[in-house]
Formats: C-alpha cells, structure tokens, sequence
C-alpha cells in the first residue's frame, strides 16, 4: 500500500472534507527519568499528532555558571539529546542517533523567519545574520543585545541559562523533528495491542574542555566548572491525541483488521561514524598534501534515499559546540561509488556544486551566509595554503566570542539517491551486495591538518505493518 492509499487521518495533511475533529492534550510524566535517559509511555487511544512536543531544560552544574553560558547557537535544546527510541511494545520503529548533529543539518535548510521568529523562542537558536548595525558592510547575529558601540552582544534574557530551574526557559522539541517517520505519518494508538513509548537518551557534560559545546558553551573568559544538566522536573511530553467522526475511525479500524492490515512506508536513519586522522608529517609553510580517504557504509539490502555528512574538528567551536561541520581552506573533493558504479563523471569540488547537491537531498537550497558554508570566498588563491583574509562576518562579539569563527563551519555535504521527489515512499535506490564506498581526496595544509570525526547520516526506507493490532517493521 502506497502512501497516498493510507487513511486520510493518518496523513500529515488537511482532510479533503469537512469533520469534526477533537484534540486531546495530556501532559505526561516520564515513567524513568534521570541524567543518563528519560522514558515517556502513551496512552493507547485516538490518534498521536507529530505536533506533539516534549518539553526540557538546561543548567550549569556550577553556581558560577548562571547566566554566562548559552546553547550551541545552530542547535538549540536539540543538544541536549544523544538518541531517541520510538518503540511499539519492544520492537523498535524508530531511531535517532546523534540526534542534535543531524538536526544542525536539517535547520541549515528552515527560512529565516522561523528560525528567527520560531526556534529562537523554541529551541534558544541564534542562526540568522543580518548587515552589521555599524554599516561597516558586515554581517552580524540577529536576535542579541549588543552595546552602544555595536561591538559586543550579548544573549536575549528570554532564553538566557540559568542555575535555576524554576526561573529558567523551558525548551520544546516536537515528535516531527525527533524522527524522521513522524513528519509524514500519524500513529493509530487506539488500534494498537501494545503501549507507544518513547525514550530519549541524554548527552553529558562533564566539567573539561573536551565537554565543553556538547550541551553548553561559555562566554570567553569563563574560568569556572564547565558542567551542564537536565532539569528533570521541566522534562513533560504534551501528548495530542486527535480522535475524528465514528465513521472515520470505523474505516481505519477496518483496515487494520483486514488480512492485508494496514501498511506504512516511512523513512529511518542508519548513522555511521568514523574518524579521519590527521597526516605526518605535517605541511608546513605553503606546502600542500594529499590526503585520500575511502569510507565503507554498511547499507546492502537497503532502500536508500540520501547520505548526509557531517564533518567535524576534535576541538569545539566556540558558538557552534561540538556541532560544527568545517570547511577546508583549499578545497576537497569527493565521489560516491554505489552497486560498482560512481555517481558522478567526476569528482566534485567546487563549492558552488556541494551545495546544490546537498540542496536535493532537502527539496531546497541551503539557508545561511556563503561565508557560513564554506570559507572558498573568503580565502588568498593566490597563496598555495589560501588562508583566509577576507572576511565577511562582523569582528563584534557574542557573550565575548568573535562572531567570525562562525564562517566555513556549516560545511555539510550529501548525495541523493532517490528517483524521484521528497516524501514519495518506494523510490530509493536498492543497494547490493557491496558497501557504498564514500571516496575523498583531502588537500591538508598547516592550516587545516586537524583529526576529523565523519558522521553519515543515510535515510532508508522501511514499511510499519499494523494487522489485528499487531506490529511488525521491516529490517
């Protein structure tokens, strides 16, 4: 059964008539709950909204703390999860692992104005820039408090952390962004023999620098514990439950109770991690070395629809955390080889082509700076190491952080390898018996010869079978 042959009320779209439709909200509690993971069970009834929200907040471990630290500006609370289960008794549906760094991506492609106007508020973002308040012909971040001197910013007071929990922003992600499933499907909890849970797992972060941009970062200067916590008592799920007209209901009942049952494609998410070492013997000066890289992605038997790298440093970024993806100063290149078979005549290098590929991945381009995407127009090409003298970001500071360490470091880049557009089940491209081999050719320079940590992020298809109340998944 295709997508389009699924009851209307379990499409995340308007009916196609007129009814009468009732929203349930509850607030529930986690069933377990702690600083490692947090255990939500639903009620089997109606219908689950992928509006749905879970609600959460941050703190700093140390009193020093309050009010000097800030959410990773590109991520938000989505930093605060490492992992989310969607299960159906104990089988797992879904999964979303290293959650806040593929939500990263997925941001990079909102509009302005619900970054701005929405997840600013939400999720405690700052990605928009806007011309510098100096008229310098700058960019400088939108949504701060900056001084008379329009150099020095500082957080907004509506989502400043605190070491309260009681006075504090309390943050919301909905269910349609913590699984990839959930933004085209509404589960039938009333149909369902066994309970829905959800359980998210917690990031950490411990006093360190190695911790520090996992959940919190810090103003600079900061010199006290570097910790960061849940406030468990402002961890709720709003739980929506639609229930529509009897007849409605009656004929999704009947069709989960059919022999065939009730049949939903949807998209789930294999991530692969890896590392990327750095080379000896270091370049030095102007000298260039070549660096080739060959990553191996278990997908065979699978229906793949898109590949999603992120590509970071060891060391954090300072307004990005540990979610930044880094952009070389000369150039990479890379190629995919799928079924034996390149996806491209040639490699791809230019910049310009990384991003429109990585626009088809999302059905649209890339919504941040050019500079914020790659350094390429901010470097010397006539200098063999092209370091980077022309920048395009305000110097003024952000709680004491130059805004210009922001540039190159949105640098995501990914394939698609579905045969047809977004949100059409069954188009994926089947993967054979070998890996899919990610081949890169890496230019290090003295500049850019740090240890990398690769995440890919692969869409596949899989089909959820509910029949009789039963449910199956496929693998």
């Amino acid at each position: 059964m295709s997508k389009s042959q699924l009851p209307d009320v379990l499409n995340v779209k308007p009916l196609n008539a007129i009814e009468t439709m009732n929203i349930e909200t509850s607030q529930l509690d986690p069933i377990v709950i702690n600083q490692s993971i947090c255990r939500f069970v639903l009620e089997r009834k109606g219908i689950l909204d992928v509006g749905s929200v879970i609600t959460m907040s941050v703190h700093p471990t140390d009193a020093n703390g309050d009010k000097k630290c800030f959410l990773p500006i590109k991520t938000g609370c989505h930093a605060l999860v490492k992992k989310a289960l969607l299960r159906v008794g104990t089988k797992v549906l879904a999964t979303s692992d290293m959650y806040g760094t593929h939500q990263t991506i997925r941001r990079a492609f909102k509009t302005n104005e619900e970054k701005s106007q929405k997840d600013f508020v939400k999720n405690g973002t700052h990605d928009c820039f806007e011309p510098d308040n100096a008229g310098t012909g700058f960019y400088q971040m939108k949504d701060v408090i900056y001084d008379a001197a329009q150099t020095a910013a500082t957080i907004d007071p509506s989502v400043q952390i605190t070491v309260s929990e009681t006075e504090c922003p309390v943050f919301s992600i909905r269910l349609s962004e913590l699984f990839p499933m959930m933004r085209n499907v509404q589960l039938p909890l009333y149909l369902m023999n066994e309970p829905v849970s959800i359980e998210l797992t917690w990031n950490t972060q411990a006093n360190g620098a190695a911790n520090v941009g996992k959940m919190l970062s810090f103003q600079e200067g900061y010199a006290n514990g570097t910790g960061a916590k849940i406030g468990l008592d402002n961890v709720k799920f709003l739980a929506d439950y639609l229930t529509y007209e009897d007849g409605r209901m009656a004929a999704t009942a009947k069709v989960v109770n059919s022999d065939e049952g009730l049949v939903m494609p949807y998209e789930d998410m294999i991530v692969t991690n890896t590392n990327v070492p750095a080379i000896a013997p270091a370049p030095t000066g102007t000298q260039v070395t070549t660096q080739h890289i060959t990553r191996d992605l278990g997908l065979s038997g699978r229906n793949v629809r898109q590949i999603l790298l992120h590509d970071r440093p060891a060391a954090a970024n300072a307004l990005l955390g540990q979610y930044n993806s880094a952009s070389f100063n000369v150039s990479d290149s890379y190629n995919w080889r799928v079924n034996d078979e390149t996806v491209y005549s040639r490699e791809v290098r230019l910049q310009a082509r990384k991003a429109n590929q990585l626009s088809h991945c999302f059905g649209t381009p890339i919504n941040c700076l050019l500079a914020e995407y790659s350094t390429d127009a901010l470097t010397n090409k006539q200098q063999a190491n092209h370091p980077v003298n022309n920048n395009v970001v305000s110097a003024s500071t952000f709680e004491g952080v130059s805004q210009r360490v922001v540039q190159g470091q949105m640098n995501f880049t990914g394939v698609d390898l579905s045969t047809s557009p977004l949100n059409i089940p069954n188009t994926g491209l089947k993967v054979g018996q070998k890996p899919v081999e990610h081949l890169r050719t890496i230019y290090r320079t003295a500049q850019n010869n740090d240890a990398r940590v690769s995440t890919y992020f692969s869409t596949v298809e899989r089909a959820f079978v509910l029949r009789n109340g039963i449910v199956s998944v496929s693998a």
